[in-house]
């Protein structure tokens, strides 16, 4: 026995060429591992099951019990390695320990390109088999574990490929279309509901009225001698013969109700109904970033709103499983309120209905009917839903989206090259909503990784940076100068300029510098130029004039300025170009320096005969300037020594 219910009911045998693992796994569609390639080599399959026993039971002396996921993931990659053993006609994982037939693996391996990433996850299959060894009681036969890292850039260059971020034309028409639908179905949300219940029911009437007409011994077409359905087909066209309402006149209520939307008959309205239930999944995904298992374990009583600081925050609470299993909190957007209300009004009736694979899961919310004649189920393969939403809605890729695609996907290429088509619909997937939304949070500065790594969920920052791949290149990108601001700025840099330049030439305040000196002595005098603010402001910018300031002194000079100030700023106080100007602020950082400076000469250092004349002139500079200001200090003396000649 391998595995069995809480009831005590096997379902999964050794010798089964499929095992039923449901009750380990949580998905609603992936428990089941099957082994019937190899049903035609027996000793291969065998191996084969005593290495996903030994994981799934936990053999290995070492390390924590794995989850379901990560054994069926171990199967999975290992089964590849298994299909290689097939072909060459081995009955054993230890034949691959001879060199030749590991080089003849390599190569089969490197004739399907295989990403880096896949290499690495295969070679890694084979050491966790050869740790079941102890276990088994039985060597593989390899002398050491395999080097995974090594041997896969050694074999491919195709680095790992990340997930794309969906362009941000196609991002906001289909996040667009999913917040209309909602918008537009929620006031209708109870009618809608309503024809699903009344189609369903007229459907179950029919259904009845046909199998007590063959009970009764009536002959059909779709019927054999023993009065058993032979012909399904021609069993639902029956049925759909003998329904007492046609389903057009149940829809009738909603015909020609939403713009844009055609329901004419019973298809139409099932179309409509699959497009709102995985409009509602686009909101939620696409506004929180959860992932796929956190987002299908959403329930009517996941949404809250909290109040915090004034402000309204809209709330989805679920399971998440990726460090262990525990319940978290998202923050979303406004509109997963109005989808988390609608989809709970859709799959009232279903979810009363469907078969959970897990109890604690119950009442999820993505369910719903496929068919008339099966009861209602939880959703599968929402990938080829989304597909299809934006195949139905014409979400085509353009050239310029293709474009986008490569500049905000650095990591991604070999992706594009495979998935993205110019002139055909966007791959829209699960995950891309995660990514998407690290992405345009960066791009658009709209939230920090720091705080993306809390709404992710996720233990290390440095798996948050790689969600935001792109997102700040494409920042910086976007940057666009705006001619108003900038404007506003000039004016604003253009009036300041001027009050500096007025204030030196009509105050008595004291100024130092070539210049500055200059200006004390022809405030009597002043030249037309700077007669009035007003002409000082229009040849500021008309960019006669100019005045750029450091935290020494200003230079009306501009660019034909020498510069030497800029390394050495003792050559500014009296610069050769004749444009200093030094004011009192200015005067004051001077100060600040030949205290500075004469303490540290004071201290006696082992100062090199450069560096000290180079503080020297500094120091003499300084006293210069506070001597134009009339501060107090002592002159700096320095130190002579005698030297034999």
């Amino acid at each position: 026995m391998v595995c069995r219910d809480k009831n005590g009911k096997v379902t999964a045998r050794f010798g089964d060429v499929q095992w039923n693992l449901q009750p380990y796994a949580r998905s609603k569609d992936k428990y089941n591992i099957k082994f019937d390639d190899w049903s035609d080599t027996p000793k291969l399959q065998t191996e084969l099951k005593l290495l996903t026993y030994g994981w799934l039971h936990h053999k290995v002396v070492k390390g924590n019990a794995p989850k379901y996921t990560t054994v069926c993931h171990k199967v999975c990659t290992i089964k590849v390695t298994f299909q290689f053993l097939k072909q060459i006609k081995a009955t054993s994982l230890a034949d691959l320990s001879k060199n030749k037939n590991f080089e003849e693996f390599k190569n089969f391996l490197i004739a399907r390109s295989r990403s880096q990433g896949n290499l690495e996850k295969i070679f890694t299959a084979i050491n966790n088999a050869i740790t079941l060894e102890p276990w088994l009681q039985f060597s593989f036969g390899f002398s050491k574990k395999l080097e995974p890292s090594h041997l896969s850039k050694e074999m491919s260059s195709k680095y790992p490929q990340q997930t794309l971020a969906i362009p941000e034309r196609l991002s906001d028409e289909i996040y667009g279309k999913a917040i209309d639908l909602i918008e537009t179905a929620l006031p209708r949300q109870n009618l809608i509901a309503n024809i699903e219940s009344e189609l369903q029911h007229n459907y179950i009437e029919g259904k009845a009225f046909v199998d007590s007409k063959i009970r009764s011994g009536c002959r059909f077409s779709c019927t054999d001698g023993n009065r058993q359905v032979s012909d399904r087909h021609k069993y639902a066209l029956l049925i759909n013969d003998n329904l007492r309402l046609h389903p057009k006149e149940i829809v009738v209520p909603l015909s020609n109700q939403i713009a844009g939307i055609t329901i004419n008959n019973a298809v139409d309205f099932q179309r409509y109904l699959g497009q709102l239930i995985t409009a509602c999944y686009i909101a939620c995904g696409g506004f929180s970033g959860m992932r796929e298992s956190e987002l299908e374990k959403l329930t009517p009583d996941s949404y809250y709103k909290d109040h915090f600081h004034g402000r309204d925050f809209h709330m989805l609470q679920s399971s998440t499983f990726k460090l262990g299993e525990k319940r978290e909190t998202w923050v979303a957007a406004p509109i997963v309120e109005k989808a988390i209300e609608l989809m709970s009004t859709l799959s009232e009736a279903w979810r009363k209905s469907v078969k959970y694979p897990d109890e604690r899961y119950s009442n999820t919310l993505w369910c719903n009917q496929g068919a008339r004649s099966r009861s209602p189920a939880l959703i599968t393969q929402w990938n080829k839903r989304l597909e299809r939403f934006c195949k139905h809605f014409c979400f085509v890729v353009t050239k310029e989206d293709y474009q986008e695609c490569i500049e905000s996907n650095p990591n991604s290429l070999d992706r594009i090259k495979n998935r993205v088509v110019i002139g055909k619909p966007w791959p829209l997937a699960t995950h891309q909503f995660r990514r998407s939304l690290a992405f345009y949070t960066i791009k658009h500065r709209l939230g920090t990784k720091v705080a993306l790594k809390q709404q992710f969920k996720h233990l290390y920052l440095s798996m948050t940076e790689w969600y935001t791949n792109g997102g700040q290149i494409a920042s910086l990108r976007d940057l666009t100068v705006d001619k108003k601001v900038q404007q506003a700025l000039d004016e604003i840099n253009a009036e300041m300029t001027a009050s500096k330049i007025f204030k030196q030439w009509h105050s008595d305040d004291p100024l130092s510098g070539s210049m500055g000196k200059a200006i004390v002595k022809m405030r009597g005098d002043i030249p037309h130029i700077y007669s009035s603010w007003e002409t000082i402001y229009e040849a500021v910018k008309k960019g006669t004039l100019t005045l750029h300031g450091t935290a020494h002194s200003y230079c009306k000079n501009g660019y034909d300025c020498d510069m030497d100030g800029v390394v050495m700023p003792q050559f500014c106080v009296d610069c050769a170009g004749q444009g200093s100007i030094i004011d009192k602020d200015q005067a004051l950082w001077w100060q600040k320096k030949h205290k500075n400076l004469v303490r540290y000469m004071a201290l006696g250092e082992d100062i090199s005969v450069t560096d000290k004349s180079h503080y020297i002139t500094q120091i003499r500079a300084a006293e210069n300037v506070m001597a134009d200001f009339g501060m107090p200090f002592t002159p700096f003396e320095p130190d002579l020594k005698v030297a034999n000649l």
